[in-house]
């Protein structure tokens, strides 16, 4: 706009009227000020640049900055810091305006950013006002606050694709997550996988506790869903008590697998609803593909999941046959042998010596299970567990491991522990107590002479099924020992939820204690911290003298590696009796508790078993290096699960 210079008006009427309009106008500077400053419209005189001149009072209002505060600055101030530059947007002036700041050529609606931090959205519009030789003078600027209708509006579509009970994308909303995937997918050469999960028995829930208890049950397993997947991954529910897991960027079916069993194993904790704890499961179907549109991807998920719950049995995981190898075949059928293996006695306990670090005295072993597999040999751990947690078979084969250690370990001398591996869904079950002390009584073993191995998970997420039957079996004598010390970041308050006897610092900081002075420094806390709370604490993995000396010299008492013996049978009493008799050397009969260089114990029954004295290794065990089966040493398993049994990776 142009404010023109008046003329000399005419006589008469009309020039009367000139005159007036004249007069009005020899005054515009202060009718332009009126007007500006009682607009209802939040307005600011900018210079072509962008800095501010004055700012009116509703656009002090809108930016929650004094008309002193906006005076000289550039209107960039007001730009949300998560958008991008005005100059990176190649904006130009429209034709016949002058040259810009780019700040100002941002019409429409766009958010912005008050004093205080906090976001606005506004509908912005500028005005150039010119002189009357048609020069621009400065622009107005002029912001309309849309906030309130912009969120009413997000508000709107969020209630579209959101699930109202959980929170979670509903199935209008994985269409679209689904398309993106599968083309995100094609672009990496990579695969999307799907996690199709029911939750079993979730009717007689409902039935017996309401639906108000059977919703609050589902918006829980809806948390523990989101904060269980990863920041690319999403969670869906597809209404009443199915769920669907989207995974991108998946290399392999075993990748798939192990996020399903991670999300089983965060189910396998109980809820507690009402101040009554249930304990849930679920079936799941799992299907991968690229190649393939979304509703196909999701046929077969669907597909494997009504297998999954085809027989009736609980939490099993079943894969989409499309998307299966030779090996998921084989381990299909492995799952299947495992079920016959505790009925036809296949099972077998391979036990490691626990060391006094001082005098190299044996003061006990901790169990470790291997499967004498009718075709496949000796399997370890990593080779079946994995079968077993698809089955749910863990609880039935730590079971087995309890019982079998306590009888073991009735036939030792007195002096004599046994460390057995606990999972934190088979010490939350009910019985779990019964099951420890019936384990005792029919081995005559002293419950002093017991203790349970636990991870910093299961006591960090202890529900109150968990604490009592921990409360149970240590009034009962028997200890609790805490695995993989260090390891989490919650280990102070993990020792504070349990009464912990014992903590196993983890073998990946022994490992380089020696050559890291970091992990020196992080290893020396973690034993002053165990001393300090009183607490018997154990070195995990300890493959050489070199460290034996360095955790000896910084106060660890106790030991466990490679050093003082691997994972082998022990030997029965009559080999331990015939070497007593025959004066026979202590490691032709029990192996050597440390190397050459040390003598060892003087009591036969104290010595430990290494691998010159055990059964050759069969192809496939990881008691060494890894062999062309391609087992490593690692637990292939979800977190709690890995100490079901034995923390054989973990278990030097």
């Amino acid at each position: 706009m142009s404010l023109p210079a008046p003329e000399v008006p005419p006589a008469g009427p009309a020039g009367s009227r000139l005159r007036a309009i004249d007069t009005l106008l020899a005054d515009r500077g202060q009718l332009f000020q009126a007007l500006f400053l009682s607009a209802p419209i939040p307005k600011a005189l900018v210079d072509l640049d962008g800095h501010v001149l004055v700012a009116n009072p509703m656009m002090c209002a809108l930016t929650g900055r004094t008309a002193e505060e906006l005076a000289g600055r550039h209107v960039d101030l007001l730009s949300h810091p998560d958008d991008p530059p005005a100059g990176d947007l190649g904006l130009v002036p429209a034709p016949q305006e002058p040259d810009l700041d780019p700040n100002l050529l941002l019409d429409g609606e766009r958010r912005l950013r008050r004093s205080d931090g906090t976001e606005l959205w506004a509908v912005q519009s500028h005005e150039i006002v010119r002189h009357n030789n048609g020069e621009p003078q400065f622009v107005v600027l002029s912001l309309v606050d849309v906030t309130d209708r912009r969120r009413a509006e997000e508000d709107l579509v969020r209630r579209a694709f959101t699930d109202p009970l959980t929170g979670l994308p509903n199935r209008r909303a994985l269409t679209d997550r689904l398309r993106h995937a599968v083309a995100l997918s094609r672009r990496r050469g990579l695969q999307v996988g799907l996690v199709h999960l029911n939750i079993d028995r979730f009717k007689a829930v409902n039935e017996a506790l309401g639906h108000e208890a059977g919703d609050l049950l589902l918006s829980q397993v809806a948390d523990r869903l989101r904060w269980s997947t990863r920041v690319e991954d999403t969670a869906v529910r597809l209404g009443a008590d199915e769920f669907l897991v989207v995974a991108e960027d998946v290399e392999d079916l075993d990748g798939l697998r192990a996020l399903a069993d991670r999300l089983l194993s965060v189910l396998d904790e109980p809820f507690v609803v009402h101040d009554r704890e249930i304990t849930l499961s679920a079936s799941v179907g799992l299907t991968l593909g690229s190649d393939m549109t979304p509703d196909d991807l999701l046929r077969q998920a669907q597909s494997a999941l009504t297998k999954a719950k085809a027989d009736g049995s609980r939490a099993r995981i079943e894969v989409h046959e499309g998307a299966l190898s030779r090996d998921d075949v084989d381990a299909l059928q492995l799952e299947t042998d495992l079920k016959h293996a505790l009925e036809n006695d296949e099972l077998r306990l391979f036990y490691q010596p626990i060391v006094h670090l001082g005098d190299e005295s044996l003061l006990g072993y901790e169990a470790l299970v291997r499967w004498q597999h009718p075709t496949r040999g000796l399997l370890p751990p990593g080779a079946f567990l994995d079968a077993a947690e698809n089955n749910r078979l863990t609880s039935r084969l730590g079971e087995w491991v309890l019982r079998r250690a306590c009888l073991d370990a009735a036939t030792w001398p007195e002096d004599l522990r046994v460390h057995v591996n606990i999972s934190a869904r088979h010490l939350a079950e009910e019985g779990f107590s019964e099951l420890v002390a019936s384990a005792l009584a029919e081995s005559g073993l002293d419950p002093m002479r017991l203790e349970l191995e636990i991870t910093e998970s299961t006591a960090l997420f202890a529900a109150e099924a968990t604490l009592h039957s921990v409360a149970v079996v240590t009034d009962a004598g028997v200890t609790l020992a805490l695995d993989d010390f260090g390891t989490g970041y919650s280990a102070i308050t993990a020792l504070h939820r349990l009464p912990i006897h014992t903590v196993k610092i983890d073998r990946s900081f022994v490992a380089d204690v020696v050559t890291e002075p970091s992990t020196a420094a992080l290893v020396q806390g973690l034993l002053q911290l165990g001393r300090g709370m009183g607490l018997q604490v154990i070195a995990e993995g300890i493959e050489d003298l070199d460290q034996a000396d360095w955790l000896l010299r910084h106060g660890c008492a106790m030991a466990q590696g490679y050093a003082f013996g691997r994972p082998a049978p022990l030997p029965n009493p009559a080999e331990v009796f015939i070497g007593e008799m025959t004066d026979a050397p202590a490691e032709d009969v029990a192996g050597e508790l440390l190397p050459q260089q040390i003598e060892p114990p003087a009591v036969p029954v104290q010595r430990s078993v290494t691998a010159e004295t055990a059964p050759q290794r069969p192809v496939g065990t990881w008691d060494d290096e890894p062999d062309d089966t391609g087992f490593t040493g690692e637990f292939a398993l979800t977190s709690e699960l890995l100490d079901d049994i034995g923390d054989e990776p973990d278990a030097d």
